[in-house]
């Protein structure tokens, strides 16, 4: 893991590098990275168009065939940056029954989507399809480790993405001379449309 932001959110610059030094490339001020990834993993998101320098560092990292997947975003609209830029897979929500969920972000810039949970409260009760995960239970310095769950609830495509990067994962493990574009179309080619779901 490669932190880029903190409790208060950060710049773009940071992601940036971060990226930048995952994938193995040149970061001012910092070694090399031994052993760069093949599949980069973003679970964040922010508003507007793709900026020129996400898409000049994605260009970088792509050419050098490791895969960016990102979170397409939660607010029921439009792709978010960078998921919006060229050359990444951009993953969206579903919820439990396939169909997309109504917090995920959706349009023609979607790779794929995945599960990312989804709050179902009958009579105010606990969260019935929530994504159960790892945690840590401290408010301001590291406590207890845990795992969420119905109550201490987890949904958004950052919970998808990470899926789809895992799967990316075992692709590369099949054929590691897979190219970033050929596993985005190999994702795209094994899934299925959602489904018509009456509620």
């Amino acid at each position: 893991p490669v932190r880029v932001l903190g409790k208060c959110g950060g710049y773009t610059s940071d992601i940036i590098a971060g990226m930048r030094w995952a994938a193995g490339l040149a970061v001012s001020g910092v070694p090399t990275n031994p052993t760069p990834a093949k599949v980069l993993n973003l679970s964040l998101g922010g508003d507007g168009e793709c900026s020129s320098a996400y898409q000049s560092a994605i260009d970088e990292i792509v050419a050098r065939n490791v895969l960016v997947v990102v979170s397409a975003g939660n607010d029921g609209s439009t792709v978010d940056a960078p998921a919006n830029c060229r050359g990444v897979v951009a993953v969206g929500a579903l919820r439990h029954v396939g169909n997309k969920v109504g917090f995920s972000n959706l349009g023609p810039g979607v790779t794929v989507s995945a599960p990312g949970g989804n709050c179902v409260n009958v009579d105010g009760g606990p969260c019935l399809f929530s994504i159960d995960t790892t945690t840590n239970l401290g408010t301001a310095v590291p406590a207890a480790n845990d795992y969420t769950n119905q109550t201490r609830f987890n949904v958004g495509t950052s919970f998808s993405a990470p899926i789809v990067s895992g799967i990316a994962g075992l692709m590369y493990a099949v054929n590691p001379a897979l190219t970033p574009p050929q596993v985005a179309a190999r994702l795209r080619a094994s899934a299925r449309s959602f489904p018509v779901v009456t509620e």
